[in-house]
Formats: structure tokens, C-alpha cells, sequence
């Protein structure tokens, strides 16, 4: 079951306030945070490992990783959007710093890329850290994601789960029982506490239910199932040498049903 938007344009406007007061927040993320880093670095060989010539990033942010694919790959061009004008902004000044020709970003939502990249046909589109939980209508977007990739294209999608094995324990734990349960409620917020958006947390079971009549899925992969997630970078010092250990174990665990209650997971697919 999924939160029902009553009104699209005003959801994505929240979204879009929401993010533009995070845009400095991602940055120093970005600078600090080994956890989301290391994650964010597993992403990318994902997305490396495909060919391509034509690359769409949805959601993406600052532009950490725009600017890393066309700094790396200048001769492949890139394109990205965020439902965000100040994580745009932010995208833009490090494109024109870096003095990229091969890099493009713009601000709207996925519903509208037809107006954004007109004419453009995409053989790689990659979103990172769960750029999909904040659409308003996935099945909607699974079709227009169809008409803008070529034949043999390339989807890396990555999303927050609906299942959360590690956070529901902690949680309980501490006697948190609604924030314990809210994804099953449908009643997740976000990461930002006291700030919330609302946002849509997926199953494997409903990403195939939505992917699979237009795209095939030959990859998945879970993150943060036993490793710590990305917020809880402060009490990485305290695991020490536990957490490669931990890190190891998410490796090991993919091949078992635990794969996909972690804090992200991760589908590789190719357009059918």
C-alpha cells in the first residue's frame, strides 16, 4: 500500500522546499560523512560497469555525482534534474567551476522530462539515494522512463526499502515503537526529523510489480542490512574494526532473503 498525493504540483513544491533547505547539508555530507561515501562509491561501479553514451541522473542533488561522471568521462554526455532550485544552483556553479561541456542540469521532476531534455534518447539512467521515494506516481513514471531510454538501455536505481530489519530492532529497542513501525504504516517521513516529507518506501516485491513489464532486472543489491546506514556515521569510531567486518557480511548476506531489508537497495536493469 502507497501514500496517496492528492495534489502533485503542490506535493512537489514541498519536496522542493524541503530539499533547498538541506542543499548545505549535502554538501558537508558529502565532505564528511565515510559512511554515505562508501556507498555512494559501490553505486557508481555499478553504473561504470555498463556502457553507455547518454546518461540521465534523477535527483541529482548537489551534483556530487554529475560532476564526477562528466569530470571522469568527458567524452559522454550528461544530463540531471532536481525537483530543487537551490540543489540545481548548486549543481550548476560546480559545472561552470569545473568548466564542463559535457554536463547539463536543470530543476523539475521526472514527470516533466520530455520539456527538460526534449528529443533526447538516454542509454544509461542512474538515480542514487532514493531520488524515486519522492514521485508521485511510480507506475507513471516506469512508462515515461520506457519512452526515453533506447533499446539497450541501462537503469541503476537505487531506493529506500519498505523493510528495515536493523532500524526496527533499534528502534524498539529504545522504546520508539512509531518511528519503529511507521514505513509499514506508510507513515515515513524522511530523514529529518521535525521536518517531514512525505515519501514512498519500496518493497523488491513492488519494484518488480512496477519495473518488470518494461524493464528486466539482471542485478539487486542490498546496503546497510548489518552495516550502519549513512545517518548513523557518529557511532562508526565506536565499531572500529567491526565495521568492515559488518560491511562483509551485507556482501555475503545478498544471496539470502535478508538482501532487501536494509536501508537501501539497489536494481540494475536493462529496457526490454
Amino acid at each position: 500500500m502507497i501514500q496517496k498525493i492528492n495534489n502533485p504540483a503542490s506535493y512537489y513544491q514541498h519536496v522542493a522546499r524541503h530539499f533547498d533547505e538541506d542543499a548545505q547539508l549535502f554538501e558537508k555530507r558529502f565532505l564528511d560523512n565515510s559512511i554515505l561515501n562508501m556507498i555512494r562509491n559501490d553505486f557508481r561501479k555499478h553504473t561504470e560497469y555498463h556502457y553507455f553514451t547518454n546518461a540521465l541522473e534523477i535527483g541529482c542533488g548537489p551534483g556530487i555525482d554529475l560532476y564526477y561522471f562528466a569530470e571522469k568521462y568527458p567524452d559522454k554526455n550528461f544530463y540531471a534534474f532536481d525537483v530543487s532550485p537551490e540543489m540545481t544552483g548548486i549543481t550548476q556553479k560546480r559545472i561552470s567551476e569545473g568548466a564542463l561541456k559535457n554536463a547539463i542540469v536543470k530543476a523539475g521532476s521526472v514527470e516533466q522530462i520530455h520539456d527538460l531534455f526534449p528529443a533526447i534518447s538516454f542509454d544509461m539512467i542512474y538515480v542514487y539515494f532514493g531520488g524515486l521515494n519522492t514521485v508521485v506516481d511510480l507506475k507513471k513514471v516506469v512508462k515515461i522512463l520506457r519512452e526515453y531510454v533506447s533499446k539497450d538501455a541501462t537503469l541503476v536505481l537505487t531506493c529506500v526499502n519498505r523493510y528495515y530489519l536493523l532500524d526496527l530492532l533499534v528502534r524498539s529497542i529504545n522504546l520508539k515503537f512509531e518511528e519503529a513501525t511507521a514505513r509499514f504504516r506508510n507513515k515515513w517521513k524522511g530523514y529529518s526529523p521535525g521536518r517531514d516529507l512525505k515519501s514512498q518506501v519500496y518493497s523488491a516485491r513492488f519494484i518488480r510489480q512496477h519495473f518488470e513489464p518494461e524493464f528486466e532486472i539482471i542485478k539487486r543489491k542490498g546496503y546497510s542490512i548489518f552495516y550502519p546506514p549513512w545517518y548513523a556515521v557518529r557511532h562508526l569510531s565506536k565499531l572500529r574494526s567491526l565495521a568492515p567486518m559488518l560491511w562483509k557480511l551485507d556482501q555475503k548476506l545478498q544471496s539470502t532473503f535478508l538482501w532487501n531489508l536494509g536501508e537501501y537497495s539497489l536494481y540494475v536493469m536493462k529496457a526490454k
